[in-house]
């Protein structure tokens, strides 16, 4: 079983999940305790996605529900050093607890991310690893690569596909460029993705997962250019503030037509 995080809504993390419980008091277990400020929950057509725990100003989980049980489904503990640097994620199943990945994250002299290590569980065995390396350039990322295999260190470990990025002044990412590798070893570029940007704050940049691509303002839209047919697939995000300037909801629309409207609350 190879498990993918969701990733928060596009538009606001990037490539940034879901958690389940059977009993009450397991969902109560997991119950948010949040700074004042900072979002708590995101709800779809009123059922909740997704909740946040802090330690204090840090993010110590996140939880993933099931929008027509309601039940936890995953959740994703996370572990830091005596910096606040995140080492480990793990992702568990809700209703057992059972682990399902564990990434663990590794910095160079700099503070900046250098590699990430990841295990995938199925039944509690380990079913498959595969690790990332990461560039940066005053500590904004500029590329990632992502190998199979388990030798970190050799180049006998299969490179499935690398990414490139191109970040504004302000901070926020302007392009994202992904190559996949084809069955002679040759890169090809297969996807080009540029985004534009309001003015306001993204409520999760300050918590972004170590190596994504997160900005500090909220996306309004992104077009992907698929290379292999030169079809281009855009999708624009509306916002809704509150007198702080939070954003309470935003509005997808995608591709192909379809709406989804996201709600976002913020703890007391």
């Amino acid at each position: 079983m190879k498990l993918k995080n969701s990733i928060l809504p596009a538009m606001l993390l990037f490539g940034a999940a879901a958690l389940s419980s059977c009993e009450k008091h397991e969902r109560e277990n997991v119950a948010p305790a949040f700074e004042q400020g900072k979002i708590s929950h995101v709800l779809a057509d009123s059922a909740e996605v997704r909740s946040y725990n802090f330690a204090g100003s840090q993010i110590s989980q996140i939880n993933h529900y099931n929008t027509k049980s309601g039940e936890l489904e995953t959740y994703e503990k996370y572990s830091r050093d005596n910096k606040g640097k995140v080492v480990k994620i793990s992702t568990f199943q809700g209703n057992s607890n059972t682990l399902l990945t564990e990434q663990q994250f590794v910095y160079d002299t700099k503070g900046d991310l250098s590699q990430t290590n990841t295990a995938y569980y199925a039944g509690g065995t380990l079913e498959y690893t595969s690790f990332a390396k990461f560039n940066y350039a005053d500590h904004k990322l500029k590329s990632k690569s992502v190998y199979e295999g388990t030798d970190k260190d050799s180049t006998s470990s299969r490179l499935k596909s690398y990414f490139e990025y191109e970040v504004l002044p302000d901070g926020n990412y302007s392009q994202e460029k992904q190559f996949v590798i084809d069955g002679t070893g040759t890169p090809k570029l297969y996807s080009t993705t540029t985004y534009s940007y309001d003015s306001n704050t993204n409520p999760f940049h300050s918590f972004a997962e170590p190596g994504t691509i997160s900005s500090p303002n909220n996306v309004i839209s992104n077009a992907t250019l698929v290379h292999s047919t030169n079809k281009t697939y855009t999708y624009n995000y509306t916002y809704k503030y509150d007198d702080h300037g939070n954003a309470i909801s935003m509005a997808t629309k995608g591709a192909k037509g379809k709406n989804e409207t996201l709600t976002f609350r913020y703890g007391s």
